[in-house]
């Protein structure tokens, strides 16, 4: 079976760093295999913190046209991860530069250079999903459903403590044990390993935002970027260098046992 970045092409960016001759000369290489999502509607819940005057609230869901989306089929793996190390384009981080092993401890900015560099090495567009688009491919697997009126009520502890319970549901025990690749099996559209111990980044900035007094649109927003949206068992919002959600950094809620990434692929057939 293809694997998504040949080994061979390691040894040869391995062989290039070493000659000097990276970044100044580039290397074209074999992209990952992508699950292809044709144009569709969609209904979404945009990420963040909303108030309906003095109260926290959910931001309302509404339709929204989604466009044709290229998106890995499995996370980024310890061999890609060290692909773009190797030539000293990516930070270097734990791994043990397997190929059936997704790449952790990766915070935001880690993921961003990986995807830099994985568009000038194939001469391809790549970046980090948006909340929305990594919910769409997550199909059944992804969840960001709004809570019940009496947590959208006066008293914002009722959030806090449904927003906690609801997370804790979802996410289950702790597993803090790495699998391989494919370990929890593809969703119905054919991605792999979603929602499983994994939380993936996405290029979504923390939102607030205020809404019209019947809470039926968004009225003012603005974004925080030093804080992103992170999906998997449920959604999380953690510091953008942050590597290992669990030492520290989850903005909000039950932090994620790991931190890994895929990206999606603008602009090609």
């Amino acid at each position: 079976m293809k694997r998504r970045i040949a080994i061979a092409s390691l040894v040869v960016v391995a062989l290039g760093a070493a000659a000097g001759l990276w970044p100044d000369q580039s290397l074209s290489i074999e992209g990952p295999e992508i699950i292809h999502l044709a144009a569709a509607r969609q209904t979404y819940r945009p990420a963040g913190e909303f108030r309906q005057g003095t109260r926290i609230v959910d931001a309302p869901k509404k339709p929204q046209d989604a466009t044709a989306l290229q998106i890995m089929k499995h996370h980024v793996s310890e061999a890609d991860y060290a692909l773009c190390a190797t030539d000293d384009a990516c930070p270097t981080v734990p791994s043990a530069g397997r190929t059936d092993y997704a790449q952790t401890g990766i915070n935001h900015s880690d993921a961003t250079a990986y995807a830099a560099w994985l568009s000038a090495r194939t001469g391809q567009n790549w970046r980090l999903p948006t909340d929305a688009e990594w919910l769409r491919a997550a199909a059944e697997r992804g969840s960001e459903d709004g809570f019940s009126d009496a947590a959208n009520g006066a008293d914002p502890s009722r959030r806090w403590i449904a927003s906690y319970q609801r997370e804790v549901s979802l996410r289950g025990e702790a597993d803090l044990v790495a699998h391989p690749l494919g370990h929890f099996g593809v969703n119905t559209v054919g991605l792999a390993d979603v929602a499983g111990n994994i939380w993936e980044w996405t290029g979504t900035c923390f939102r607030n935002g205020t809404l019209t007094p019947d809470g039926a649109a968004i009225l003012t927003q603005s974004d925080y970027c030093g804080v992103r949206a992170v999906q998997g068992k449920h959604r999380a919002f953690v510091i953008d260098f942050i590597r290992d959600a669990r030492s520290g950094g989850c903005a909000a809620g039950v932090p994620p046992d790991y931190l890994g990434f895929r990206l999606v692929r603008d602009g090609a057939d």
